[in-house]
């Protein structure tokens, strides 16, 4: 199993997806635009603006939504792919979704009217969510890019979600309780210590660095990541310059950070999609190739069961459709018989007209033969210039009728070669399925008997031999 594993081909997903130039140009341009609106806004990021009580709330609703679908995406690739590396990669995304939730909901003026120490916790929830997210990246540039087996793969995910959801818990306990210095004051939003004031950009600048160093940005989604922390950067420093709600500043951290965050998203999504088209266009080439497949292997099996010559069926498989036969009669009585055919001084006509001429005149045999019997009897070649013809479902009387409509169907017309005329005839033996029948060579053998009969007899005729005939007891012409 575990080698059945190995030899498995990887499945391409979104964190395999090689980035392409034009990737890194529209990368390149994002990036252009989050810095460019950075430095526009940041000499007026301390200038109050008009306030917007339901922008924040808005704002959030969309972030954590584009966060928790980017985690979902995530998910189902790492699922797909059995990576655990995308994993970190979602747990920190649903991570980041719930403080941005809980930043939202806390948050003076928006969902609750008082400040308090609601206020502090949602500013804390920033911050944390910022944090949890940096070191989330760097994980995931720190983790090991190779595939992992199915267990080993769910293991390691219940490990990275348990590391996940306690980072988050512990987040939100710190963030709610009174030890942590005080952000919100004296008219101001966000007042950050110096150790905050060093400690984030420092996380932040780790997984910057541990992105470029270890994935140097060669799939779609390495290069999105660095773009999304870039949005980060802008994010954090537009919120440290505006330093008061319903500031310039203020408004734009909140519309990077978004911006950012959708970034991701339709990477994912557009990654994801053609995707989707790939595996679409690889399994209809796929039933293309099977189809193609089968049609050959039909055609492998025709020519396989085919006498070359007479395009009836050879030897074993006319002996297979007879066997086949036996097994239906043994297990549910139902009666059959076999014809055997044979050409009447086929050495003459060899001699006059050659074996080429003798080859032609098999062909037109078998083809009068083929027309003569119903499509369910099993027509073919046993060797030389002899036939089988299996009659299943018929005994008796009806199996005589079939065997004298062979002969008539070869006397019935002379056989053209080369322009001349050659007059044909067959010789037929003939027998029905007994209980007393110990296989296929008994029933082969007394129709063999049967067709010597009917060639001692005078040949351009039909014998019949039942499994208590000692000797022949019928031949007709």
């Amino acid at each position: 199993m575990g080698e059945a594993w190995q030899d498995r081909e990887p499945v391409l997903t979104v964190g395999r997806v090689a980035a392409t130039r034009a990737v890194w140009l529209a990368a390149l341009i994002v990036v252009s635009l989050f810095v460019g609106a950075t430095l526009l806004c940041a000499p007026r990021a301390a200038v109050t603006a008009p306030i917007l009580p339901g922008f924040l709330p808005a704002l959030a609703s969309l972030t954590v939504l584009a966060d928790t679908l980017t985690a979902y995406l995530l998910w189902g690739q790492a699922r797909a792919g059995e990576e655990p590396a995308l994993v970190v990669l979602a747990a920190t995304y649903s991570g980041a979704a719930v403080l941005v939730a809980l930043n939202a909901w806390l948050f003076p003026a928006t969902f609750l009217v008082s400040a308090g120490h609601a206020g502090e916790t949602a500013a804390w929830a920033w911050i944390f969510s910022h944090v949890l997210f940096a070191l989330g990246a760097a994980s995931y540039g720190l983790y090991p890019t190779s595939r992992s087996a199915p267990r080993a793969f769910m293991s390691s995910a219940r490990r990275i979600v348990s590391v996940m959801v306690l980072l988050v818990v512990g987040a939100i306990v710190l963030a709610h309780s009174s030890h942590l210095p005080p952000l919100l004051g004296h008219g101001t939003f966000f007042r950050l210590p110096r150790l905050v004031l060093g400690l984030m950009p420092l996380v932040m600048a780790i997984a910057v660095v541990v992105l470029v160093a270890r994935r140097r940005m060669r799939t779609v989604l390495d290069t999105w990541l660095l773009v999304a922390m870039v949005g980060m950067w802008c994010d954090a420093g537009l919120m440290r310059w505006g330093r008061g709600r319903f500031t310039l500043g203020w408004y734009g951290a909140h519309g990077v950070s978004l911006a950012a965050s959708l970034t991701v998203l339709a990477a994912c999504l557009f990654e994801v999609n053609w995707l989707y088209r790939r595996l679409v266009l690889r399994e209809a080439r796929m039933n293309t190739t099977n189809a193609s497949l089968r049609a050959a292997n039909s055609e492998l099996a025709t020519i396989a069961e085919r006498d070359e010559l007479t395009g009836l069926l050879n030897r074993r498989a006319v002996l297979g459709r007879l066997a086949e036969s036996l097994a239906a009669w043994r297990q549910d009585g139902l009666a059959f018989s076999i014809l055997m055919v044979d050409l009447d001084h086929f050495k003459v006509i060899n001699d006059e007209a050659g074996h080429l001429g003798g080859d032609e005149v098999l062909a037109q045999v078998a083809r009068r033969l083929r027309a003569a019997v119903r499509t369910s009897d099993a027509v073919g070649r046993y060797g030389g210039e002899e036939f089988i013809v299996v009659l299943p479902g018929t005994s008796g009387e009806g199996a005589r009728k079939a065997g004298l409509k062979l002969v008539e169907a070869v006397r019935s017309a002379p056989f053209r070669y080369e322009g001349r005329a050659m007059p044909v005839t067959v010789s037929v033996g003939g027998t029905c399925a007994d209980e007393g029948d110990e296989g296929l060579d008994a029933l082969i053998a007394r129709a063999d008997r049967a067709l010597y009969v009917a060639k001692r007899d005078g040949r351009d005729r039909q014998a019949w031999m039942d499994a208590s005939d000692a000797e022949d007891v019928c031949a007709c012409g």
